[in-house]
């Protein structure tokens, strides 16, 4: 389970300023849905998740895996990279604010767990989430992502 295998370099924005979280979520679910990835209304279900759950995907100081049921809206395992200027808040006590937003659509609960340990694996390696934070352009983080699988 290959971080690379799910993100496409037009589904990664950097530099991003956003006026809040819903905002952010729906960019994201934006990526997905321009390459045909997900339909719009697992974007909107992405962003009813948050408002019914609260930011428990706010996974580690400053970066967030926002995520829905697939419920017949992912035509394929993919996930959007979108890195902001500025964080914001989701409303999380301790990991706000957010820089990273990882929007993971799956076609299946089953596949769903894949995407997630994906991307916790890439972020547990030491250093990762820095240099993310750090590349330049979109080139340079696919580049990180496939160096460090």
């Amino acid at each position: 389970m290959s971080l690379i295998e799910y993100v496409d370099e037009q589904c990664i924005e950097l530099d991003c300023e956003f006026s809040n979280w819903k905002e952010a979520i729906l960019f994201a679910g934006k990526l997905l849905e321009n390459n045909g990835f997900i339909n719009h209304k697992y974007s909107s279900d992405m962003v009813e998740l948050v408002e019914k759950c609260g930011a428990y995907i706010v996974v580690m100081p400053g970066v967030a895996m926002c995520h829905a049921r697939p419920n017949g809206n992912v035509n394929k395992n993919s996930i959007s990279i979108v890195r902001l200027n500025t964080g914001i808040e989701f409303g999380h006590p301790v990991n706000d604010p957010v820089k990273l937003i990882f929007a993971i659509a799956a076609v299946n609960d089953e596949e769903h767990l894949k995407l997630f340990q994906a991307v916790a694996n890439h972020l547990m390696r030491e250093g990762s989430l820095e240099e993310l934070m750090n590349c330049k352009n979109k080139k340079e983080m696919i580049k990180e992502i496939i160096e460090n699988e």
